[in-house]
């Protein structure tokens, strides 16, 4: 049998009293015995009032970077829009009734449309509008220094029509006028009258005989039909044969003479046949013969 209260088995000890005396303070130890052992969480406070631990942190935390701003507030604050001042044009207000802008004073007859406000709105930075009918006649743009003119390329068009035309006209000109330059002809007036009988009678060459005669004289058909009725009359006789003397100067002149030939044809059954011939030859480039009569 215990004895809670103490004392010795039948003598129990008197109860003492109640509320109980609190203990005597003890004096506070100094030095390194005053500092306190520090107190287990568990034995100083409940789980329920102990403070929530931190949330995980952010890496890396912001502001780290050169050019990341730091934290800032999550409200962020916008300063108030402030309409601009009205400036510029501004519409008159009505001092009469409303008519369209096409239609001059006198002649009012649209009538208003249904909102007026909206179709007489005009930007602070429009000008006044202006009747049509005020307005003068509309003028084209004036050419700016960047856009081409088109009065220099007009000149360069016809100096260039011009010196093609001068250029064209001239190569005619020297062609009709060098015409014979082709044609050198003889070195003297005899020369060429026995070339020409050589071409004619003898070859019956009809565009030998043309490099022969002058310009004046040139055609080639008249040329042609008479080297082929000298070629039709031979062909009338047995081998025939033309032949002529050394021709005879009979007028002579710086630039045209007169010349005589006796033209003579015979055969092979010794026939004969003769004819005086007179040319007229000029001189050129050199001498040509120009007429023949006979």
């Amino acid at each position: 049998m215990t004895h809670p209260h103490g004392g010795s088995p039948g003598h129990p000890e008197p109860p003492g009293e109640w509320p109980p005396l609190a203990p005597a303070a003890k004096p506070e130890p100094t030095g390194a015995a005053a500092e306190p052992a520090p107190a287990s969480p568990s034995l100083v406070m409940d789980f329920i009032d102990a403070v929530p631990e931190p949330d995980e942190k952010q890496w890396p935390p912001p502001g780290a970077f050169a050019d990341e701003a730091g934290g800032h507030d999550s409200t962020q604050v916008i300063p108030p829009v402030t309409a601009p001042a009205p400036g510029g044009w501004q519409p008159p207000p009505a001092t009469g009734p409303w008519h369209a802008q096409h239609e001059a004073p006198g002649q009012w007859q649209t009538a208003p449309p249904e909102h007026l406000a909206f179709h007489h709105t005009v930007p602070s930075e429009a000008p006044p509008p202006e009747p049509i009918w005020s307005a003068g006649p509309a003028q084209p743009p004036p050419d700016g220094p960047g856009r081409p003119k088109r009065r220099g390329a007009l000149w360069v068009s016809l100096a260039l029509v011009g010196t093609l035309f001068l250029c064209g006209g001239g190569a005619v000109s020297a062609y009709l006028l060098l015409r014979d330059a082709d044609n050198p002809g003889s070195p003297d007036p005899s020369t060429a009258v026995s070339r020409f009988l050589t071409a004619v009678y003898t070859n019956q060459d009809p565009g030998a005989a043309d490099d022969l005669v002058c310009r004046e004289a040139r055609d080639k058909t008249k040329i042609a039909d008479r080297v082929s009725d000298i070629r039709a009359y031979a062909a009338g006789y047995t081998d025939p044969v033309f032949r002529w003397g050394d021709p005879e100067v009979t007028e002579d002149g710086e630039d045209r003479a007169r010349v005589a030939v006796e033209l003579t044809m015979s055969t092979a059954d010794e026939k004969t046949s003769s004819q005086e011939l007179e040319f007229t030859v000029i001189r050129k480039t050199g001498w040509l013969v120009c007429d023949v009569n006979g």
